[in-house]
């Protein structure tokens, strides 16, 4: 909230607070190495670019059905909520179909710009419980959702582990993926798939001293490429399958 444009005043009931456990499917993206470029491009086009983003987010939750965004200025959070365990398919195939369109749809829109883009967007994706909170605040018209908890702290940790036009996976994001290759890694379309590739030993070193992974997500994670996007998407070569 922007309070110097903001007109609410505070309000007069009780502040409460509204909580349930959730399961979710978390995808965190971040404009790789926009802080840099900001500093020396012009502020039309630095904001131009944040409004781009910002309309393509909003298509994407249209496109892919999740209830859930928030901005973070040079990147965002969209986030699937379960409505039963057996509505992780639903959800991780959309957070997969989106990760690809943001990475397709980048590409396109950084060559068709009048002035050089940030790289590509780094995308982290974990699934796990966390807690929806619905807060009824101090300030008169305003009611908050928001979700906290492990997965969405991994998933934030997991776009670090993510080089621009890169995907990095969580392991039990990983687990669910091995499990159900034909749906989730689509292996019955050649040409058209997904491929779970082991990280770079630089990316493995780094995930083993970041703060807040727990020990089977710093050894677990994997890195995630589309098999039709290798030649213009980030990808890891000669690496083991």
């Amino acid at each position: 909230m922007y309070k110097r444009t903001s007109a609410l005043g505070l309000a007069t009931r009780s502040h409460q607070r509204f909580g349930a456990r959730s399961r979710i499917v978390a995808m965190f993206a971040d404009m790789r190495g926009f802080s840099n470029w900001s500093e020396t491009q012009p502020l039309d086009d630095v904001a131009d670019l944040v409004k781009l983003q910002f309309g393509y987010v909003m298509q994407l939750c249209d496109d892919f059905q999740q209830p859930f965004q928030k901005f973070l200025g040079d990147g965002f959070v969209l986030l699937w909520e379960l409505e039963s365990d057996e509505d992780l398919p639903r959800c991780l195939v959309s957070a997969l179909d989106a990760t690809f369109a943001l990475h397709k749809g980048y590409a396109a829109l950084a060559q068709s710009l009048p002035y050089a883009a940030p790289t590509g967007y780094g995308v982290g994706i974990s699934i796990g419980e966390a807690i929806r909170i619905q807060l009824e605040p101090h300030l008169s018209a305003s009611s908050e959702v928001d979700f906290v908890g492990y997965p969405l702290n991994c998933a934030a940790r997991m776009q670090t582990l993510a080089s621009g036009f890169g995907t990095a996976l969580c392991a039990s994001t990983v687990g669910a993926l091995q499990a159900d290759p034909e749906r989730y890694l689509r292996t019955l379309l050649p040409g058209f798939g997904r491929r779970l590739l082991t990280p770079p030993q630089d990316m493995l070193d780094r995930a083993a001293v970041t703060k807040g992974l727990k020990p089977a997500d710093r050894r677990g994670f994997r890195h995630l490429s589309f098999v039709d996007g290798e030649e213009w998407l980030w990808r890891t070569p000669d690496v083991q399958q």
